[in-house]
């Protein structure tokens, strides 16, 4: 589809004075490359693993400070010489349909209120922007609203995007941003969408530059001792060099914030495949730090849980009393439902046994108790033997909240798993990601199926996300 670009008239009457980004209660850096999307990359996204935990732990932090919207400086968005883009139709929407994965989709509500306020702002400061309509979203913002939709965020949003590289602008824009937040009371959290050099290695998708990497550790040297406006001074040629286009979405990131580095964090930095992916968090508000650095330990703790199941197993066939250990940390301590799923050394399926909803009291004691039932009360499999264990790997998926759904559109296999409910109390559950499931159809065909409920037969839905963790192969 086209984008038509039209100016957008703001009210010079109307602007506020200086930055007020009082309003903005945190920004982040999260990359953009599709591979870091699960079930986009396919087995190359395992390579990138550290990237996508930071992912989660940047969405997680702008959950915990609980913003009224998200706004996203996209460099892939369209751009227009001398003005920023303001995306403008109801709703924000994309998929992954381009990279062959049109099941993972974004959809969500466009706070054009703010993106008008924005325009206003931007226009008493002499800063030009336009309209971007009847567009899908670009993958510099579906990558990153992925991860936000994925941790929970369904709220209003708003895009924009660059002007031409070295135009500039960039501080004014992110003060137009700060003071349309401010104006209109609206508490935001921005993204900035960016990847680092493209240049890294022979096989990168711009070739190999030996200055690439200098620029990798350059930038994200300042971003961890927080000197974001040493970032203009990186020399233009070394940029050039790297073909990054990171530097210029961070800028209008910071500048929003003031400049402010409180709660800043490098979460995470690699270029697996000639890219350099950068993952930090630039700024939480120092009143809401506090909520934010909880919701940044979100899944961290839970990499231990198969090597816990692992030790429910064997302390069951040792015959042995041994209790689940004290649940430590704010993830491990909190109730859900717990999948644990056991596989032979070649993958195929050992046993899996679990809970939607929680039936003990932490996280620690739902993986400990679901680990003995999946490896021996799982009827579809003899139990399993001590002699066994060396060859078995074991899986631990923690359930977010069951949500219901009217239609089987709000569905995605590789998002989503779900819960299939029919008569007499049959209900079919299927975690999300299974191999080989690749459609609605196929999840809805197998869920009914385990629980005996026929095709036509009228069923309740319900869908739920999980955090998994696995032991090394």
């Amino acid at each position: 589809m086209n984008a038509f670009f039209e100016p957008v008239e703001g009210n010079s009457g109307r602007a506020s004075e200086g930055c007020r980004a009082e309003a903005v209660a945190c920004a982040v850096l999260m990359p953009h490359a599709p591979v870091l999307v699960p079930g986009v990359g396919g087995d190359r996204g395992e390579e990138a693993q550290a990237s996508c935990r930071a992912m989660r732990k940047a969405a997680a932090c702008v959950m915990g400070v609980q913003p009224e919207t998200v706004v996203v400086i996209s460099p892939h968005s369209p751009r227009k010489s001398g003005a920023f883009g303001l995306w403008s139709d109801p709703q924000l929407q994309g998929s992954f349909e381009q990279f062959n994965t049109p099941q993972a989709w974004v959809s969500l509500p466009n706070d054009r209120s703010l993106a008008n306020t924005i325009a206003a702002e931007a226009h008493s400061r002499q800063v030009k922007t336009w309209h971007i309509r009847n567009c899908s979203l670009d993958h510099g913002a579906l990558v990153p609203l992925w991860f936000l939709a994925e941790a929970g965020w369904a709220g209003p949003t708003v895009v924009l995007s660059l002007d031409f590289p070295g135009e500039g602008d960039l501080t004014r824009l992110g003060e137009a941003i700060a003071s349309a937040a401010s104006e209109l009371r609206r508490c935001v959290a921005i993204v900035a969408s960016g990847d680092m050099s493209h240049r890294l290695t022979a096989s990168a998708p711009c070739g190999f530059h030996p200055l690439a990497r200098q620029f990798d550790e350059n930038f994200i040297r300042l971003i961890r001792v927080g000197d974001y406006r040493d970032i203009q001074n990186i020399d233009p040629e070394l940029r050039e060099s790297a073909a990054e286009d990171v530097v210029d979405s961070t800028l209008v990131a910071a500048a929003a914030t003031g400049w402010n580095v409180s709660g800043h964090e490098v979460l995470s930095y690699e270029g697996p495949f000639g890219v350099g992916y950068g993952v930090a968090i630039l700024f939480a508000n120092e009143s809401r730090q506090q909520v934010a650095k909880a919701a940044c330990l979100d899944t961290s703790d839970g990499e231990s849980l198969p090597g816990l199941a692992r030790r429910s197993v064997e302390a069951a066939l040792r015959n042995s009393s041994e209790s689940p250990p004290t649940a430590m940390g704010d993830y491990l301590q909190s109730r859900h439902g717990v999948f644990v799923t056991v596989r032979c050394r070649n993958g195929d399926l050992r046993g899996c046994v679990g809970t939607c909803f929680p039936v003990c009291d932490s996280v620690i004691a739902e993986t400990w108790r679901n680990a003995r039932l999946a490896a021996f009360q799982d009827n579809r499999f003899p139990v399993v033997m001590a002699k066994e264990l060396a060859d078995l790997r074991f899986e631990v998926s923690v359930i977010h909240s069951v949500e219901d759904v009217c239609s089987p559109d709000e569905l995605d296999p590789q998002r989503y798993g779900v819960i299939v409910s029919a008569a007499q109390g049959r209900c079919g559950v299927l975690l999300p990601k299974i191999e080989g499931i690749d459609t609605i159809e196929s999840q809805l065909f197998i869920a009914r199926k385990k629980a005996w409920i026929d095709p036509d037969e009228p069923v309740s839905l319900q869908r739920f996300q999980v955090d998994h963790f696995e032991e090394p192969g």
